[in-house]
């Protein structure tokens, strides 16, 4: 597919899904939140890649929805998506209905997936990094909810997400006030996971999503997110008893000969995924 609003590439088991619009700061259009999605969809399937990395160009992340689109919408026009924008990803994990929806779909991608902030996240875009699996972002990046200030609510999933990140006051805080808040203080409320100058972000995902795709099981980190997202909603039972019966499927697996193989005789690990 020939992307217009945004960037694909694949070099060393690492998929770079970059939105690019760098002129509106990478705000959201229904035209590029379709196209992210069939970007994800094809790093999914190809067995080449093992890792992730989504980022945006120029100095924003996403800087939430487009402005003429939101103008739009309240004057009650509605646009017709160009793209699916929704859905679980095509033999992606299998997590509950809630997971589908527009933008929360990220969690269903089979692989791990980096989110690169390298600039501000806000509103939608914030919504779309909180859905990946780690953040890593510019100490300067401006990151908010907004949606108190625009008169909308929090959207597809956060109030969900939000406070199993950040605790229920955190988020409260963060959706009521619709304040910008830096890097500095994301990581500290573990909003996000490492925060580096912004002229290193991206080549520090890369790096981390390299050393992913080299040296861990493939098999091993698609089970694991599962394990993570489902125990979200489960018991500590229903946790335990299913990632006994994943330990059993593992102890059978190539991976798991591989691994031990290559830890023994000292070498890189080759792993099959299988």
């Amino acid at each position: 597919m020939n992307y217009e609003q945004i960037l694909y590439d694949v070099a060393d088991g690492v998929a770079t899904v970059t939105m690019n619009r760098p002129d509106r700061m990478n705000a959201m259009t229904l035209q590029m939140g379709g196209e992210i999605r069939h970007a994800l969809q094809a790093a999914s399937d190809d067995p080449a890649v093992r890792a992730i990395v989504l980022t945006g160009a120029g100095k924003g992340f996403c800087a939430g929805a487009d402005a003429a689109r939101l103008s739009g919408t309240a004057s009650g026009k509605r646009e017709t998506e160009p793209l699916p924008n929704a859905g679980a990803i095509e033999n992606g994990l299998d997590l509950p209905e809630g997971f589908h929806a527009k933008y929360a779909y990220l969690a269903t991608v089979p692989k791990p997936l980096i989110a690169a902030m390298n600039g501000a996240a806000v509103g939608v875009g914030l919504v779309i990094a909180l859905f990946c699996d780690v953040r890593i972002a510019a100490t300067e990046a401006k990151l908010g909810t907004a949606f108190a200030k625009r008169g909308m609510v929090a959207e597809y999933g956060l109030a969900w997400l939000l406070p199993r990140l950040i605790g229920p006051s955190r988020s409260l805080d963060l959706l009521y006030s619709a304040r910008i808040i830096q890097g500095e203080e994301a990581h500290r409320m573990g909003l996000v996971d490492r925060i580096v100058p912004a002229s290193d972000v991206l080549q520090v995902a890369q790096d981390y999503a390299r050393d992913i795709a080299a040296n861990v099981s493939p098999r091993s980190t698609r089970i694991m997110k599962d394990l993570v997202l489902r125990s979200m909603e489960q018991s500590m039972n229903e946790a335990q008893d299913l990632a006994a019966v994943e330990l059993a499927g593992a102890l059978e697996s190539e991976d798991f000969r591989e691994g031990i193989a290559a830890w023994q005789e000292k070498r890189q690990p080759a792993f099959t995924g299988r």
